[in-house]
């Protein structure tokens, strides 16, 4: 798309949203000297950033907005108010660059996009730039990061105002964790230690480093993990269930698991430690309900739901996807017969992507092992394999050169694929991108734009 095909494109929008929203540049505000609002930024990586900003009271602009957010900011003006160049780091730096530096010449088209969210709940593109644009309290603004060729690309999700900037509840506030056992917070902590994977990476994306004391020492293994690479600024990354190292961090909130060892659980409420306990990992409805309590127990609230809408968004795009394909049978796989049933969450993975789990059909429960006779027995369509729980550097190459798995269908047909562990095995809002690399493997004409990032090369050519 070139520049002037993208000026014609945002024109015609800009004359549709006109009679939505009229003008906003006349809104007058009213006589208080200050204002809140809320900006929601969706990045290139489809992160989601949501901002209660305070502004002066005497007619503030979608700029002032988004710069109050605190992000690196660069805006070019125009006639029609201020064009967001590049904002945290993404999109183009003029004078060197144009402003839609990457909207030249006739492949894909990618610019930060402006909107507002309307009464009725769902966002308008902006008719004018954002230095020209009156807000007023109570208004939500919208920044995305837009490829205008990706179609089923999921914009930033409609958060209210109230979910923004009314979820900052009052400390103290008392929240009840997963195993039903009450805490009472006088403020919101700020020296958290994460002891499992789970919380982990959900925390991270709740809280920042900033907040986070410590981290487990499985999150520091990128096998495993989907927050190896943004550690920097974690004092410590080797936490385990060890009460004394937990207690001698003096952490004002400390996230372990129902299934931690109890007398470790026993002597950290013995020593007065505030042990906030997530309960089941089993399902997605499961770690909404974990990104949930951490977010309140945090007093995070509005990011909580930012990241459970921005993870049902992708989980959505890839049912739209695969709709209407024929299933597809697939068998997930690790070295040493490990493999998961109805009640994991690789199960509802596979489920979620469109296919049908072998292992669920076989009537088998969550966590079984099984031998080389049933995996032929099976006879799967696809295969999926990871090595991270056997050690296996290559589980690929062991499957398909097994003499009796190498016999298989899925592996003369070239569908035996080694797929993501960190993608696949975890707890948090990341399943998604499990969903994603499942859907693709078993699906690749439902997504003729994307390279085959997920999985490593088909067994056979």
């Amino acid at each position: 798309m070139t520049v002037r095909q993208l000026f014609s494109a945002v024109l015609g929008v800009a004359l549709i949203a006109g009679a939505l929203l009229g003008s906003g540049i006349a809104r007058a505000q009213g006589d208080d000297p200050t204002i809140q609002a809320g900006v929601i930024v969706q990045g290139e990586d489809g992160s989601v950033q949501t901002f209660c900003v305070t502004l002066d009271g005497n007619a503030p602009t979608g700029l002032d907005a988004l710069e109050a957010t605190g992000l690196d900011t660069l805006a070019e003006q125009s006639s029609m108010g201020a064009t967001v160049c590049r904002l945290d780091g993404v999109g183009c730096t003029p004078p060197g660059d144009s402003c839609f530096c990457q909207c030249e010449g006739d492949g894909p088209c990618t610019y930060w996009s402006y909107f507002h969210l309307s009464d009725a709940g769902t966002w308008q593109f902006s008719i004018a730039g954002a230095s020209a644009y009156a807000v007023q309290q109570g208004d939500v603004e919208g920044w995305w990061w837009r490829n205008t060729s990706d179609t089923s690309a999921a914009p930033p999700p409609a958060l209210s105002f109230e979910s923004i900037c009314g979820a900052e509840a009052a400390f103290p506030r008392t929240v009840v964790d997963g195993m039903d056992h009450e805490m009472t917070l006088d403020t919101p902590p700020q020296h958290i230690a994460s002891v499992t994977l789970g919380s982990d990476e959900i925390l991270l994306d709740l809280v920042g480093p900033d907040r986070l004391l410590g981290v487990s020492y499985f999150a520091d293994d990128p096998a495993i993990s989907n927050i190896s690479d943004r550690l920097d600024g974690i004092e410590h990354t080797d936490l385990s269930g060890d009460p004394e190292l937990l207690i001698s961090l003096d952490a004002d909130l400390v996230v372990m698991a129902s299934y931690s060892n109890p007398a470790a659980l026993e002597q950290l409420e013995d020593a007065q430690v505030p042990v906030f306990a997530l309960s089941e990992f089993n399902s997605v409805d499961e770690i909404r309900a974990n990104i949930r309590l951490l977010g309140e127990v945090t007093g995070e609230e509005t990011r909580a739901d930012a990241l459970i809408a921005e993870m049902d968004a992708r989980l959505e795009a890839v049912q739209d996807a695969v709709a209407g394909e024929d299933p597809v049978r697939v068998l997930y796989y690790e070295p040493g017969g490990i493999t998961y049933g109805p009640g994991s969450t690789v199960d509802e993975i596979i489920n979620l992507a469109g296919g049908v789990n072998v292992v669920a059909e076989a009537g088998l429960e969550a966590y079984p092992l099984v031998d080389p006779e049933f995996v032929l027995s099976t006879d799967p369509d696809v295969v999926l394999v990871s090595g991270w729980f056997s050690g296996k550097d290559d589980p690929l190459g062991w499957f398909t050169s097994d003499p009796a798995l190498g016999t298989l269908r899925a592996v003369q047909e070239g569908r035996v694929y080694a797929i993501n562990a960190a993608h696949m095995t975890n707890v948090s809002q990341y399943i998604a991108q499990g969903v994603e690399d499942v859907a693709y493997a078993l699906y690749p004409q439902a997504f003729p734009d994307l390279p085959m990032i997920a999985t490593e090369e088909p067994a056979h050519d």
